[in-house]
């Protein structure tokens, strides 16, 4: 995995200032300041009140996860599948057998047993969590128990389905998931006989993968806010949504290192639709300092006796004033000394 920093801390400073700076004796009169540089062509900037954030940027994919097989239990021929691309929620068909539907429940336990009036148990539970999040849950109670209201609004469920409204369910007609789901691919054939793997499928949600070097595991953590870079070069926010704690061994032949799998969702999982396997890049905070007086990295100069000054605009004069350093960032440092929000210092033009 390739890793960018966009600053490497206080080392990248120290070059800015001393290749583009002049190195000057400071002296002590009264403010900080020393011996003005050579007159050079030169601008004057604000010193600024801002948060100063480092970022890194990670090497991704963003596509829709690992695929899984969809079996359908139902016995007989298939009839109609759905197109890879498509999107099955809670009450679509995933696939036609025998010219009837077989449609998408949700849950966390598969449908073991027909159900019917009298028959009690969590998967009762579930069924009925359906029906109702279908409409169909008048007067129903949701518990584990089969009554008639339950059985009412199966055969209004079946009748809106275009089946034999019996009342009762039998396992095999429906497929329980914990979500929806998206068609990644055909496996079976319409006209194939029906009754093992249909479809391969994943979440309907895009991802972002990122094999993380395990040495910086402590870079993210879960709900950070980052930003992804797509191909075009447009950028959407997004958030850690895992963080992995099983170490990838890495490969030396390879160039590859020990790592462990990020995933990262979009704000808006819509956002880049059209977009599978695609390359993107990961912009993470590396560090951020929040409300701190920052300037142009080359106003800095390099003192001759160490450390770093600028020269602040006083009316028509320029005393060159002595800063620590901090944080950098965006083209900007954090500097501490006799400098206030809205005073004005030289740069290079």
């Amino acid at each position: 995995m390739r890793r960018r920093r966009f600053l490497a801390g206080l080392g990248a400073v120290a070059v800015a200032a001393v290749a583009g700076g002049t190195a000057v004796a400071a002296r002590d009169d009264g403010g900080g300041g020393g011996a003005a540089p050579p007159k050079r062509a030169t601008s004057t900037a604000k010193v600024t009140r801002t948060d100063l954030v480092t970022r890194e940027d990670l090497d991704g994919t963003l596509g829709y996860g690992d695929t899984s097989d969809l079996a359908v239990a139902r016995a007989g021929t298939i009839t109609a599948l759905p197109q890879p691309g498509a999107i099955i929620g809670r009450g679509g068909s995933l696939v036609e057998v025998d010219g009837e539907p077989v449609p998408l429940l949700l849950g966390d336990k598969p449908l073991w047993r027909p159900l019917y009036r009298g028959v009690e148990g969590p998967d009762v539970r579930i069924l009925e969590e359906n029906l109702v999040a279908l409409g169909h849950g008048a007067g129903l109670t949701v518990d584990e128990k089969f009554t008639a209201a339950t059985e009412r609004a199966v055969k209004a469920w079946q009748d809106a389905l275009g089946v034999d409204d019996t009342g009762i369910l039998i396992n095999d007609r429906v497929v329980v998931r914990t979500g929806p789901v998206r068609i990644a691919a055909r496996v079976a054939e319409v006209g194939a006989p029906a009754g093992g793997p249909a479809l391969k499928v994943t979440s309907p949600d895009q991802r972002v993968s990122v094999a993380l070097e395990a040495s910086s595991q402590g870079l993210v953590k879960v709900g950070d806010a980052v930003k992804v870079t797509l191909p075009d070069d447009t950028t959407l926010p997004g958030k850690v949504a895992t963080v992995g704690t099983t170490v990838t061994p890495g490969d030396d032949q390879a160039g590859t290192s020990a790592s462990i799998a990020v995933t990262v969702a979009l704000d808006d999982p819509k956002a880049a639709a059209g977009l599978d396997e695609a390359p993107v890049q990961v912009s993470v905070v590396q560090s951020q300092a929040t409300d701190v007086l920052a300037v142009p990295i080359q106003a800095l100069l390099a003192l001759a006796e160490g450390g770093y000054g600028v020269q602040k605009q006083v009316g028509s004069r320029s005393p060159l004033v002595a800063v620590k350093l901090g944080a950098s960032a965006d083209g900007l440092v954090e500097v501490t000394g006799d400098l206030a929000e809205g005073d004005r210092v030289v740069v290079p033009a």
